[in-house]
């Protein structure tokens, strides 16, 4: 896969480094063995079986176990990108976003939904289109933060419900935030929505490929992430999604960030959804049932006038119930 060398060599350089300063490579593992060891380490000492039959102490831990145990999606890529693996990137992508998105939506974070933007995108490009279903559905009102994801999230949740009434308020939004000064990449996203939206595969090419660009220049990002741009293939997933003839007509992005084999296997596999890569063992049973159980949908609270924060108290309390329905 393309920069996959380059992965490798800073995930080695980076775990080295931790070995000699700490003498351990969390979280830079690299094999199963070291991956298993990790996770066979209790948090505290739980019995499953009581903690179904007490929802209060099962919430607790639900949130507990999100909160500290450690995405795999580090290990993951380290392992995808050693043994040129697709369909377990694809996987990776999929167990990865969905955890930070389960773990987002129980923490207080005094914010809309647009908070889920960058985790929702990412699952896009493993093909999960109907995670927004659960973390922007279509009842919301519009994202209201100052941040390229608010008017981004509304331009995808538009797209994605086809909702002709809310387009036109969400372009005039979108211009309105164009007007700023950004970043490359904020305004690269936003005008590549906008193209979408406006079915111009001509603008969408330019504005994806600007992208790219943005991606590789970026502050936000580490060296790590801008090995593989997960943000950059979601939304040339999500063109594919919305308008399969536009998309044919999308160039696909230069750039580093980029990975042109993984989006011509993904092409070539039909587009397939990914799945959980990694099985916790026995004594993380409770992320697998987490990870497993039907998505609650988020909701908001309406804390001043027409400016909404999630309720997260909500939200897992209906992941509990998908995990340990009454009776």
């Amino acid at each position: 896969m393309d920069n996959a060398q380059k992965y490798l060599t800073l995930y080695n350089k980076l775990a080295e480094e931790r070995l000699q300063r700490f003498s351990e490579t969390y979280p830079y593992t690299r094999s199963w063995n070291e991956l298993q060891q990790l996770y066979c380490v209790e948090l505290e000492p739980e019995d499953t079986v009581k903690l179904f039959a007490n929802r209060n102490d099962l919430s607790k831990a639900v949130a507990r176990c999100l909160r500290d145990t450690q995405p795999v999606e580090l290990f993951g890529c380290y392992q995808a990108f050693t043994t040129q693996d697709c369909q377990m990137l694809n996987d990776v992508i999929f167990q990865s976003t969905r955890q930070r998105l389960l773990s987002s939506a129980i923490t207080a974070g005094g914010t809309d939904h647009s908070s889920f933007y960058h985790n929702i995108v990412a699952a896009f490009a493993c093909n999960d289109f109907e995670i927004i279903q659960s973390f922007a559905p279509a009842d919301l009102p519009f994202c209201k933060y100052p941040y390229y994801n608010a008017p981004a999230l509304n331009l995808i949740t538009s797209l994605y419900y086809q909702d002709r009434a809310k387009q036109t308020d969400v372009l005039a939004l979108a211009e309105k935030f164009l007007k700023k000064k950004l970043p490359v990449l904020d305004a690269a996203v936003i005008h590549f929505l906008v193209a979408l939206m406006q079915g111009d595969s001509s603008r969408a090419s330019e504005a994806l490929q600007q992208a790219s660009l943005g991606f590789a220049r970026s502050r936000v990002y580490g060296a790590l992430e801008k090995c593989f741009a997960v943000e950059l293939h979601g939304l040339y997933n999500f063109a594919r999604y919305i308008d399969p003839e536009l998309f044919a007509q999308i160039s696909v992005p230069t750039g580093a960030g980029f990975s042109i084999s993984f989006a011509e296997w993904q092409r070539d596999n039909a587009y397939v959804t990914g799945k959980l890569f990694y099985q916790y063992p026995s004594e993380r049973e409770l992320m697998n049932q987490i990870l497993t159980a039907k998505l609650p949908q988020v909701t908001l609270i309406e804390h001043k006038k027409n400016s909404f924060i999630q309720d997260e108290s909500a939200f897992l309390s209906q992941l509990i119930d998908a995990i340990a329905p009454i009776g």
